[in-house]
């Protein structure tokens, strides 16, 4: 008997391609009430996996083209495709918070609930993505939250302490020393969890 091969690997997963995975994702765990969204690659996107964003309010009467769900590039490229299928259901669930529950992307218990059903089929999703190892290579930058310290890793200086807070606890953000954010790669600590912003709406 021939053993089974390695896992199909994500390389260059066509526009269409990851549209007919949301489909179908759509179809067996949403009854088909998603509407339409932009999905797409981002080579910039690395301090997560994946990210549901909007430009507008869950309750804007017509959303369409103001959100859409960006794949991670860096992050995404040579893992298996059970990790972008778990990676696009995790946006999905986001989604599904914005357009049809009309309340703002967390991970609270709406999420938890539609992520224990959609993984009793085994598609392993997780409250957050499976790849800090990943991230903390990439990331040349670190905050950490003066409140509560959770630490902020990201590849560009692109937090700004005077217009971010901690997305857990709103407290102010500091940058750490670039040896300390080194340190802080090397050990694993911090997170990519998205910021509270005082900018568009972006959920990882």
């Amino acid at each position: 008997m021939t053993p089974p091969g390695p896992p199909d690997l994500v390389r260059a997963c066509p526009a269409d391609r990851l549209r007919a995975f949301w489909a179908d994702l759509n179809a067996r765990y949403f009854r088909n009430v998603l509407p339409p969204i932009e999905i797409g690659w981002s080579d910039r996107l690395t301090a997560s996996a994946g990210m549901f964003s909007s430009r507008s309010g869950p309750r804007c009467p017509d959303p369409a083209g103001r959100r859409c769900i960006r794949l991670s590039v860096p992050l995404l490229h040579d893992q298996p495709e059970a990790e972008l299928l778990g990676t696009l259901a995790h946006e999905m669930i986001h989604q599904w918070q914005f357009d049809v529950l009309k309340r703002r992307p967390n991970h609270g218990p709406d999420f938890l609930r539609k992520m224990a059903e959609m993984n009793r089929d085994g598609l392993g999703i997780t409250v957050r993505h499976s790849l800090d190892e990943a991230v903390a290579k990439l990331a040349a930058y670190a905050w950490r939250c003066l409140a509560c310290g959770q630490v902020y890793r990201r590849q560009r200086r692109t937090i700004r302490p005077s217009r971010h807070r901690c997305g857990a606890c709103l407290g102010t953000l500091a940058e750490v020393r670039p040896a300390q954010a080194r340190r802080l790669r090397a050990t694993g600590k911090g997170s990519g969890l998205a910021l509270q912003l005082d900018l568009p709406l972006a959920f990882a």
